[in-house]
């Protein structure tokens, strides 16, 4: 009965992972459609989150029919509760990255050079960064590692500074122009996507914490 539960854990988290890995992919098609002007490239991240949220309503259907039919206590109660909370925040990674390919989608017509190489570095350092914070919430979940999912909070605070410094380049330089002013909201927003994709992995990494220990206090510390 037990070997037939964890086998069932081990393909929902298979799931995740796969699930993970969308996401991730999503994100950097994203943000280079953006930087590259790439329509196609766009569309082909919009076209795809279908595939995340199939995952997270598969994900869903299987942590349910595995909490009736084996009705875990403990820590594996706690897994299947967390893992319906992590692929909440993996589909919204998915939407934040079809949000940012709309914009990529929506500049690209524009005629004119609508970032500058020092922007384009800056985008392509917060995207590294937010795949980063992805890939370390998913190594935490896999490999059950409590001081990695609780470390992950540190590049979070990278990426709060590279969006601060894009948003601090949108409104102190020649972007500033009124003829700009689509470029400085969409660019502003592609920052804010960013910014919570990195929010969305520590949240990733505190549940992970949550199932390891079972300590509620990690959803409401403020170090």
């Amino acid at each position: 009965m037990r070997k037939a539960f964890y086998k069932n854990i081990n393909k929902i988290s298979k799931n995740v992972l796969s699930m993970a890995n969308l996401a991730r992919d999503s994100l950097s098609n994203a943000v280079n459609a953006l930087i590259d002007a790439d329509s196609t490239l766009a569309q082909k991240v919009i076209d795809a989150d279908d595939k995340i949220d199939d995952y997270e309503i598969s994900i869903e259907e299987k942590c349910v029919i595995l909490q009736a039919e084996y009705q875990p206590f403990a820590k594996d109660l706690r897994y299947i509760h967390s893992v319906n909370n992590i692929i909440i925040h993996l589909e919204r990674i998915g939407d934040l990255s079809v949000n940012i390919a709309k914009i990529a989608k929506s500049l690209s017509r524009l005629s004119t050079q609508y970032l500058d190489s020092d922007m384009k570095n800056l985008l392509l350092e917060m995207l590294e960064l937010a795949k980063t914070i992805i890939d370390k919430a998913t190594l935490a979940f896999d490999k059950s590692d409590f001081k990695l999912a609780s470390n992950i909070d540190r590049i979070d605070d990278d990426i709060d500074k590279i969006q601060k410094t894009i948003i601090q380049k949108l409104y102190c330089s020649k972007f500033n122009k009124k003829e700009n002013i689509k470029i400085i909201a969409d660019i502003s927003l592609v920052a804010r996507y960013l910014e919570r994709v990195g929010d969305h992995s520590v949240s990733i990494g505190e549940r992970v914490q949550y199932y390891l220990r079972g300590d509620y206090r990690v959803f409401h510390s403020d170090t």
